[in-house]
């Protein structure tokens, strides 16, 4: 019955991948035509583009619904392994973990049925098990603060993403009066995936000792040295074997150079995204830039960083919008917007593990490499803003 279950679910989402294929397709049918006559679309294709947009976007939420209906349909065994272990590999099952863990100690490959996929990749590296993959990559989403407010799509291959250039404007039409004409445009850019590597190195006394959690070890390491990246990647990658990071766009905004950030700027900040975007509106600021803020007032003395409404994931609120203390945010910068909005990811759903017995040998040492794959970028620059401030330090101001 269970096998049938999960036939059918997969025939389904294939169905839908489909669908969402072909209208792709027609779409850059269209773009293609308009500019190969070196015009504008024509109100029929506007039309008929802003449709298949809508299309896509409800065949996207679908296909998501169905890959989170799928992970309830767990044997209630697996169910009951959630939380355990550090909560690092909340899903994996008895047989699966011990298969990696021997794995991993160098007593054997990982049979074809515990992986994601029956094949190993080049240099000796394996695709590892689906349920462990899966659980990395939540863990990961998690403990990322940025990574965990964009938009992710998990797919194998390429994403196809489309981003607007001109929109269409709409306008008040007397009765019997022609409507106004817009030239929306649009681009369909590919989203594909960039490696990031993550290298633990454990002693071969630590790895063989039969009470070591060694998975629970690995994950760990690799979680946080995968979150940290793929924040980098997020905030200020430059495109270049690695994600395209906010820094590259939205709106920016240049703030006082002679002093440090004020409480004018600020509300500058915050007035300079559009209304639309505002209702689910985050900061994302350094530890450094943070501090200063803290100690920033209003006209009426009131500090404007406000602890008392901490939430998960955040620190507190300044203008009433959750705040999030980013490593990888620059001193003299801040972020502000809707970054669900901002930012696509293509994540793929699979990793990469390989166990390197020879290379630290000589310090007695095993490496567990394991690579994650994804990339993404700026979807929309009116989403949020970007602004640079000066970087004098306050303390160094004259009085």
């Amino acid at each position: 019955m269970k096998e049938k279950r999960i036939a059918e679910y997969r025939a389904e989402l294939k169905s839908l991948n489909e669908q969402r294929n072909e209208k792709i397709t027609e779409m850059e049918g269209i773009l293609s035509a308009a500019k190969a006559e070196n015009r504008p679309m024509s109100d029929e294709e506007q039309e008929k583009f802003k449709e298949l947009e809508s299309g896509i976007e409800a065949l996207d939420a679908t296909i998501d619904a169905e890959e989170r209906a799928r992970k309830f349909d767990r044997k209630p065994e697996q169910r009951a392994e959630e939380n355990n272990n550090r909560g690092q590999q909340d899903n994996i099952s008895v047989e699966v973990r011990a298969a990696f863990t021997k794995y991993l100690r160098g007593q054997g490959e990982l049979p074809s049925e515990t992986r994601a996929d029956a094949q190993s990749t080049e240099n000796n590296a394996n695709i590892i098990p689906s349920e462990f993959s899966r659980d990395i990559i939540k863990k990961v989403v998690e403990l990322s603060g940025i990574f965990s407010e964009i938009t992710r799509v998990n797919s194998k291959g390429t994403y196809k993403q489309i981003i607007a250039n001109k929109l269409v404007s709409a306008g008040w039409t007397k009765e019997l009066a022609e409507v106004m004409k817009s030239a929306a445009t649009f681009d369909i850019v590919d989203i594909g995936h960039k490696k990031l590597g993550a290298l633990v190195l454990l002693s071969k006394e630590i790895i063989n000792q039969a009470e070591f959690d060694i998975i629970g070890e690995v994950t760990t390491q690799m979680i946080a040295d995968f979150a940290l990246k793929a924040e980098e990647g997020v905030i200020k990658g430059d495109g270049d074997g690695m994600p395209l990071g906010l820094m590259s766009g939205g709106t920016a905004l240049e703030l006082a150079a002679e002093n440090a950030i004020t409480s004018d700027e600020l509300v500058k900040i915050y007035h300079a995204l559009k209304a639309p975007f505002l209702p689910k509106a985050k900061w994302v600021v350094s530890r450094k830039t943070l501090e200063r803020i803290r100690l920033l007032k209003d006209a009426n003395g009131q500090y404007l960083f406000n602890m008392g409404e901490i939430t998960d994931g955040f620190v507190g609120t300044i203008l009433g919008k959750p705040v999030l203390i980013s490593e990888c945010m620059d001193d003299n910068k801040i972020l502000f917007g809707d970054f669900r909005r901002a930012f696509k990811a293509n994540v793929n759903p699979g990793m990469e593990i390989q166990r390197l017995n020879e290379k630290y040998a000589d310090v007695g040492a095993v490496g567990i490499l394991g690579h994650f794959w994804f990339d993404g970028r700026p979807v929309n620059d009116e989403a949020y803003v970007r602004a640079e401030y000066g970087t004098t330090d306050p303390d160094d101001l004259d009085d």
